[in-house]
């Protein structure tokens, strides 16, 4: 009852979320001035393998770049510094294979965004976006439980020699744009998915949710990242699918708050059904996290843990289909592939739902 109750909550609490279109709007600054480029120096090595470490390949620089919201202002900006509060309400990472600056800045603007959703959604929200360079670092089409011990290690030690770049890099953009340090929303997709899990794994502190989709290879999940709520979404027809299916069943095992889904006669690729899980999955992270520039934001009376661990419905992944809690049991053919579906938006989303 107390679950159905708060569940109820959220979902009157989602229309809430609706905001001023984001086109036309008079008074604001042009894109092209809510944009930043960043540059983290580094040292950390490109070496394939501890045994091309003689060779000292240097990878350069990650490229970050920041795209304020369409309601951000310097006046604005200026003013929450002088408060000492964040100058947004929050952020959503945005991860993808692309290197190059000029790329960067395409893929999180509004015209020309592949995730033009999640670009609308952050207008709507006043959160900012950032993305920075994919410096690899991992194996493109071998998941770290197909590797021996040793090849494994060396990826492992390559890694974290960047991410510890990376974070410097990281917490330095966050400092100088006055932006929320904890409580961040993470998105990657194919080769960004593959470096956003393996951020989030080694440095849960700063995210509060995460979607990864079709990454093709994945990390050993570790007891670590338990304070993040995660989508793993890949396809049935995608090169990785047993190796999400590992991923995911890992995840349960160590007691994760994780969403699984395959999208069916799906490849490496992404479509609406996603993109649309996508959405509601953030709409409910965005219900927890703390809005500073509001005075009268209050918390839910859950947190975001709770509807996972007491779900509204149940889906079967192997069947593409979501039931009631209450008749999952018998209508799910193993515990395995069940899958926790918090929200009715986001059981919709996620597939058909069967009531009787």
């Amino acid at each position: 009852m107390i679950f159905k109750k708060a569940a109820a909550f959220l979902s009157l609490l989602f229309p809430a979320l609706a905001f001023p279109q984001i086109s036309g709007q008079e008074g604001f600054l042009p894109e092209s001035e809510r944009i930043f480029v960043v540059s983290q120096h580094t040292d950390a090595n490109t070496a394939s393998s501890k045994a091309d470490w003689r060779k000292r390949s240097k990878l350069k620089e990650v490229t970050f770049v920041v795209r304020m919201p369409y309601m951000w202002t310097k006046e604005k900006d200026t003013a929450a510094k002088k408060a000492k509060i964040p100058s947004v309400r929050g952020v959503i990472a945005i991860c993808t294979w692309d290197n190059n600056p000029e790329k960067l800045k395409s893929n999180i603007s509004y015209g020309s965004s592949p995730c033009k959703h999640l670009i609308k959604f952050a207008d709507k929200n006043n959160l900012a976006v950032i993305t920075w360079s994919n410096f690899g670092g991992y194996s493109a089409s071998t998941s770290s439980d197909e590797m021996d011990k040793s090849r494994s290690k060396d990826f492992d030690f390559m890694f974290n020699d960047r991410l510890s770049e990376w974070e410097a890099g990281f917490k330095r953009v966050l400092s100088r744009h006055n932006l929320p340090d904890n409580s961040i929303m993470l998105y990657g997709i194919s080769g960004g998915a593959q470096i956003a899990h393996r951020i989030a794994l080694r440095r849960p502190k700063y995210f509060s949710g995460i979607h990864i989709h079709v990454n093709s290879s994945y990390d050993i999940p570790t007891p670590n990242a338990k304070n993040i709520v995660w989508l793993v979404t890949t396809g049935e027809l995608e090169y990785g699918y047993a190796a999400a299916t590992r991923f995911y069943q890992k995840m349960i095992d160590f007691g994760y708050a994780v969403i699984f889904k395959a999208g069916e006669n799906l490849g490496h690729a992404s479509n609406s059904q996603i993109n649309n899980l996508s959405m509601e999955f953030f709409k409910y992270m965005i219900t927890f996290i703390p809005d500073y520039s509001d005075p009268n934001w209050k918390a839910p009376p859950i947190d975001k843990f709770y509807l996972m661990k007491h779900p509204t419905f149940v889906g079967d992944y192997m069947n593409q289909v979501a039931y009631p809690f209450e008749t999952a049991a018998e209508k799910v053919a193993a515990r395995k592939y069940m899958v926790a579906l918090p929200t009715r938006p986001i059981a919709e989303a996620w597939g058909d739902i069967i009531e009787k």
